[in-house]
């Protein structure tokens, strides 16, 4: 529990410490769907495609992008819609901008995507490969601003969730088959050891032929087809994951993630923090007013009129003749009432005060 405190506490000392500095007034809000790439370099301890070379195909060797500047942390690719050097808002993440392009990372409704692909690059070496896999496919809504944004482009690493127990989360994402060696391999072994199916008395981490064997017989035991048998593919591990749950030998751990989720989702833009304190404030104006009146009500009436260049004194919360001359001018303006209907402008009835609202919000929030 202490533990989860901590977490908690951490997050929101990073997240509000970063963003106070942020202005989002020329931008605006996207739903994205987000993944985070990395740069794998000789001799780590693991792969996600086995080992350098493949991996290498798979990422190429991302030292340059496709504007042609070397690699920093900020890099994100996008569609090509997006300008080179566009600004994207993260959240509790940071700063991206965008600087390269992806054969992936296409626009809504292409490729089966429902949002515009966003891919982050995570940094480099295998510590990067695990915040990739940790981070996934993710549906956010974040910021996009124009690409002359005088905002600091980087990404707080920090703040990316890496899963505890890391290979026993992710195996599920892996291929694995012969020649392979790294602690995915290890796990499988394991897991094939408490479903009797890996004799071996300790885990060798290599994919070899006693594991070939023991994912073969598993695959004719749970009837999966396939080309490839001792391969262990989408199929095979939909269908282990499966049997290990429904003996209670598997059980997926969120703890960590709903976590930093739940931080993600309460943190708040200046631009929504000022709009919540505006809305508190509008919700006390729910009765009608007049001449008068010297209530708490009239004080927050006065408040947003000399906000808005109405009411130019002190504000006393009297609903006095200066009072009147505001409302009336706002009334007027917004086409409320006309010369025919004068009387009215000494009250602060219904219609006025939903005008009011809307007005304030529009300008107030988004000034």
């Amino acid at each position: 529990m202490l533990r989860r405190v901590l977490i908690l506490t951490l997050l929101w000392f990073l997240t509000v410490n970063i963003s106070e500095s942020i202005d989002l007034h020329w931008c605006y809000k996207k739903t994205f769907k987000v993944s985070v790439y990395y740069s794998a370099i000789p001799w780590q301890k693991f792969y996600y495609k086995w080992n350098f070379y493949k991996e290498r195909i798979l990422n190429w060797w991302w030292t340059h992008w496709a504007s042609w500047k070397a690699v920093f942390n900020g890099v994100i690719a996008a569609p090509k819609n997006y300008r080179f050097w566009t600004k994207i808002y993260f959240p509790w993440l940071w700063v991206g901008q965008v600087e390269d392009r992806g054969q992936a990372i296409v626009d809504a409704w292409q490729r089966w995507e429902n949002y515009d692909r966003i891919d982050i690059w995570g940094g480099k070496w295998q510590n990067a490969l695990m915040r990739a896999l940790s981070f996934w496919k993710q549906v956010r809504v974040w910021y996009v601003c124009p690409s002359y944004s005088k905002i600091k482009v980087w990404f707080n690493y920090s703040s990316f969730l890496i899963f505890e127990n890391f290979f026993k989360k992710t195996i599920w994402w892996i291929w694995m088959y012969l020649w392979r060696k790294d602690l995915w391999v290890k796990v499988l072994q394991d897991y094939l050891r408490k479903l009797w199916y890996f004799h071996y008395p300790k885990s060798t981490w290599y994919f070899w032929k006693l594991t070939k064997q023991a994912v073969v017989k598993f695959q004719k035991d749970y009837g999966i087809k396939t080309h490839y048998y001792g391969y262990f593919w989408p199929k095979t591990r939909s269908m282990l994951k499966k049997v290990l749950k429904k003996r209670w030998l598997y059980k997926d751990n969120y703890v960590k993630d709903k976590i930093i989720l739940a931080v993600a989702k309460t943190f708040k833009t200046e631009k929504e923090k000022k709009k919540e304190l505006v809305l508190k404030d509008l919700k006390i104006l729910k009765r009608w007013l007049w001449k008068w009146y010297n209530t708490y009500e009239v004080k927050i009436l006065q408040k947003y009129l000399k906000k808005m260049w109405y009411y130019n004194w002190d504000i006393d919360g009297y609903y006095g003749d200066e009072t009147i001359k505001a409302v009336s001018d706002f009334q007027f303006k917004y086409g409320i009432i006309d010369k025919s209907n004068k009387y009215l402008a000494w009250y602060f009835w219904p219609k006025t005060r939903n005008t009011f609202k809307k007005v304030v919000l529009s300008s107030i929030v988004n000034s």
